[in-house]
């Protein structure tokens, strides 16, 4: 079941967090020297007591996080950015990916519908799956690159 996470899941939610930083295509996000487990449990603290939200698999195999936040050039616009969408590996091929998708775009509508954020943003890191999201109803917005 998919439901959305505690405070009491924020250790767990740590690991996790450091197992997608893992996957990151940029070296210094995979190392765990660079970890700070504090930050990260304040950064979710913050968005499970309403700057945004995280939703957890009651057998903690997954997660998706999103944040609320005015967009950066207009202010009193407010956006709702997804920031870790991650499964563990041994589950990637079941329906838990999808099922947590489905709860994320289920409540980031509502906050559109409810006048909370103005819009939905979503992403994809270069090493995951690529994921069609005009499929989903997603436009194009921007592309992120980096070089070291």
């Amino acid at each position: 079941m998919i439901r959305q996470a505690t405070r009491q899941d924020i250790p767990i939610l740590v690991d996790m967090m450091r197992a997608y930083a893992k996957e990151a295509p940029i070296k210094e996000l995979q190392d765990e020297e660079n970890h700070n487990a504090d930050y990260v449990a304040t950064l979710l603290f913050q968005l499970i007591v309403g700057k945004g939200f995280v939703f957890i698999d009651d057998n903690f195999n997954g997660f998706i996080a999103a944040l609320k936040t005015k967009n950066v050039w207009c202010p009193h616009i407010m956006e709702l950015r997804e920031l870790a969408w991650w499964v563990k590996p041994e589950h990637r091929n079941g329906s838990l990916g999808g099922r947590l998708w489905k709860t994320f775009e289920n409540k980031a509508q509502s906050m559109v519908d409810a006048g909370e954020v103005n819009y939905i943003c979503a992403t994809v890191m270069a090493n995951s799956p690529m994921i069609d999201y005009t499929k989903r109803g997603f436009a194009p917005l921007e592309a992120t690159f980096f070089r070291n």
